[in-house]
């Protein structure tokens, strides 16, 4: 989830000389088969039950098609005649990718697992991505911790903070269904073209459920691997400052909570309450903010079994720096570090056995105003079919 519908919004930012910052996937993914909320340890579906001879393969892919369209709103400064003008633009992505996942059981506890996916771009042919190595780590696992390493996907609670491919380690000790609970400790380094598009940094989550309930809180430190540059050189040059309508953070520090209702087997309530601290060395621009995600997802989606079906909305209020890489399929870049706030909601339903269409749309705007940026709106609808194999 790496491109984004905003390519026609470089005209708007333009006029106030700073660059369009790049953003996530704007289109809808797949959700994990069978799940309300995808595993924040695991995200691959889960395997066959266990063989009794080792070593043996397994192999499972999906193929997903996706389209979406997007409009984009912004009030921007006309420095020309000294007013604030409105901008308008409209976008259109289709998307097809392919993922393989395999997995070699060498022993009852140890697998090593990686992944090929092949990526084309109808829209953008310079974002494709043709068949290659995306994920390959060892898992080893007990009944009283796991251990991965390697380069996985690090899912975090609902997505909300982080949701991405990471070279690293990461160890799980305990049970979150027993006392006291469980403990994850990961120590990574996003992947990304260079220095300014990765991360590095570590995080903590603990989980803990009973019965009904589940609570689940994180605490993440990140910091680009490179410092970002003035996000406007012209004006810094003067003495002024980018503050909110800047982009990007150097370091940031994020607590998460997240707090799970399951009133019965078809809905699951939840609240992730977020505070977060970020800064930007160049631009003189430090926040401290607190925001969070309120959402409620009803149905259960199982890919073997046709008219199965899952829907979900939310509701986010979000600080920018709350944000490493949002699993929202939305822009959330858009919004440069004003943050953003408003609905989305999704619906999954299974065609026929291992075939998924799902249909997601957004409607957003900004949390706050910049002193060059205000009345930041962004309407998202999107469609993908997946199939299983």
């Amino acid at each position: 989830m790496n491109t984004t519908l905003t390519a026609g919004m470089s005209s708007i930012l333009l006029l106030v000389f700073m660059p369009f910052p790049a953003a996530a996937s704007s289109v809808p993914a797949a959700p994990a088969a069978g799940s309300v909320l995808p595993d924040p340890f695991q995200e691959e579906p889960p395997l066959t039950p266990e063989k009794n001879r080792h070593p043996y393969l397994e192999i499972h892919g999906n193929y997903r098609w996706l389209c979406g369209k997007g409009r984009f709103s912004a009030h921007t400064p006309d420095l020309q005649q000294n007013r604030w003008t409105r901008r308008e633009e409209k976008a259109y992505r289709s998307q097809r990718r392919l993922r393989l996942f395999s997995t070699l059981h060498t022993s009852a506890d140890t697998r090593l697992k990686w992944m090929l996916e092949d990526k084309r771009d109808s829209k953008d042919p310079a974002d494709e991505h043709h068949l290659s190595l995306a994920r390959l780590y060892l898992e080893s696992e007990n009944e009283h911790s796991k251990w991965e390493a390697g380069r996985f996907n690090y899912y975090l609670l609902d997505g909300s903070v982080i949701d991405k491919r990471v070279d690293g380690i990461r160890a799980s000790f305990g049970s979150a269904r027993k006392k006291p609970g469980r403990l994850t400790i990961l120590a990574a380094r996003t992947t990304g073209r260079d220095g300014l598009r990765r991360k590095k940094g570590w995080s903590l989550l603990y989980d803990r459920e009973e019965g009904k309930l589940k609570g689940r809180t994180a605490f993440l430190h990140f910091r680009n691997e490179d410092a970002l540059p003035d996000s406007f050189p012209g004006l810094s040059s003067m003495g002024m400052l980018s503050g909110r309508s800047g982009s990007g953070f150097d370091r940031q520090e994020i607590w998460e909570t997240l707090l799970e209702y399951r009133p019965d087997a078809r809905w699951n309530l939840s609240l992730d309450l977020l505070q977060s601290r970020g800064s930007h060395d160049r631009d003189h621009y430090h926040e401290n903010e607190r925001g969070f995600v309120a959402a409620a997802t009803c149905g259960h989606l199982d890919e073997k079994k046709k008219g199965t079906w899952e829907a979900w909305v939310r509701y986010y209020d979000q600080p920018q720096s709350s944000i490493l890489y949002h699993t929202m399929d939305g822009d959330t870049k858009f919004f440069q570090r004003m943050g953003f706030k408003g609905w989305g909601v999704r619906l999954d339903y299974i065609v026929v056995p291992g075939l998924a269409w799902a249909v997601e749309g957004f409607a957003l705007k900004n949390r706050k105003s910049g002193s060059l940026t205000r009345d930041f709106r962004e309407y998202v609808l999107g469609t993908s079919l997946t199939a299983y194999f």
